[in-house]
């Protein structure tokens, strides 16, 4: 049993790095991860861990992290030791994540809003996606939205449930709907206890 786990798990892996997924040293994807990127590239930092199990996890986690990049040369990059528990990340231009991110279960990253604002007819047209950056050693809570034409700093946090769009300098406290700056984090580098 050991040994077709591993036979499947590689063969996924192969078929990953035939479609354009670019994957750094030592990650992981558990089996249940969607990822459908129709050839465009999808890169893997080391380290990363794209989850799709429950087990361990301390959250409800309602569906595996998914990755859809579904416009020809939409990207999206995900940077070492980030960990994404159960999210969903839709690339139609650009999404880059940065290092040492976690993203809880039930967070969605969307760079299009699908429909266009003005319309007479809702079933047709699509808007113009526009590109998210998350800087380095951000954490985003579980069930955040971040929406098109975003970008967040370095070591910034993303309070559960809030919805964000805009620039947020490094180290943000954003909380809310609409997400806002309540406070600045004093982080340095030797810092990691409460």
């Amino acid at each position: 049993m050991f040994y077709k786990i591993i036979r499947l798990l590689k063969k996924k892996l192969i078929l990953l790095t035939k479609r354009g997924v670019y994957l750094g040293d030592e990650v992981k994807i558990d089996w249940q991860v969607k990822i459908n990127n129709r050839k465009n590239p999808l890169i893997l930092g080391n380290d990363v861990y794209l989850r799709g199990i429950k087990k361990g996890y301390q959250a409800a986690m309602a569906y595996p992290t998914t990755i859809l990049i579904d416009v020809p040369n939409a990207k999206v990059e995900i940077g070492s030791k980030t960990r994404i528990n159960g999210a969903y990340i839709h690339a139609q231009k650009s999404i880059v994540i940065g290092a040492n991110c976690v993203i809880a279960s039930g967070v969605n990253i969307i760079d299009s809003n699908g429909h266009q604002l003005y319309s007479k007819d809702r079933t047709v047209g699509r808007d113009i996606p526009k590109e998210i950056i998350i800087g380095n050693n951000v954490w985003i809570g579980v069930n955040s939205i971040i929406l098109k034409n975003t970008k967040i700093g370095d070591n910034s946090v993303v309070s559960a449930g809030s919805v964000v769009k805009g620039n947020f300098p490094a180290n943000s406290l954003i909380i809310g709907n609409p997400g806002k700056i309540v406070k600045k984090l004093n982080i340095d580098e030797t810092s990691n206890s409460q």
